[in-house]
């Protein structure tokens, strides 16, 4: 009862003072189940503040079904199978470019047979700072289609967003790529890994 009086002061004042007594109700509890999933401390703890600060944004039309608990605890639960598939997508990507880097490296490719090492390792320092340099949404669409292989429709399926919002950022991104590996792009193509850019 205490809880629901709480939601309503959340809801219809903005009571600060009531959402931080619900958070400390529940932290260690949901911390604990969010450890169950994501096995590290810190991710539960990135689990857990993603619900309530979700919450809180959202406090004006925020009205739990059911009980308090059972609300919390089915967000944890969702936040955190969010946030491992959203990793596995990231190592997926990550596991992409340093296989990538590999192949550039390979004594047999015709590009870097005639390289010094510190070519192969500047073109491969260009890669990974023209893809941090994207904007997060737009990069993480970029990995999700270069790297992972997600078609636009599964991309726009899997952010909840329009396909055209996705086709938008894939073209910046190209865009911004291009721009930052102009002086790369004959190698790029001799290697056979333009395909990541074009």
């Amino acid at each position: 009862m205490k809880e629901k009086q709480w939601v309503r002061r959340v809801r219809e004042e903005g009571d600060r003072k009531a959402f931080e007594n619900l958070f400390r109700a529940y932290y260690k509890r949901l911390h604990g189940f969010a450890y169950s999933y994501t096995g590290q401390a810190e991710a539960a703890e990135d689990v857990v503040q993603s619900v309530f600060l979700r919450i809180w944004s959202s406090r004006e039309s925020w009205d739990p079904p059911g009980t308090v608990k059972q609300y919390l605890f089915a967000a944890i639960r969702n936040e955190a199978l969010n946030k491992l598939r959203h990793q596995k997508v990231t190592d997926d990507a990550e596991d992409e470019l340093t296989r990538s880097y590999r192949e550039l490296q390979d004594d047999e490719d015709p590009f870097f047979r005639k390289q010094e090492s510190r070519d192969a390792e500047e073109l491969r320092r260009k890669i990974q700072t023209g893809i941090d340099q994207l904007p997060p949404k737009c990069r993480q669409i970029f990995l999700l289609n270069r790297r992972s292989g997600l078609t636009y429709i599964e991309i726009a399926d899997y952010l909840d967003i329009s396909i055209n919002t996705v086709n938008t950022q894939m073209g910046r991104a190209l865009k911004s790529l291009r721009e930052t590996l102009s002086d790369y792009i004959p190698g790029l193509i001799a290697a056979g890994i333009s395909r990541l850019f074009f």
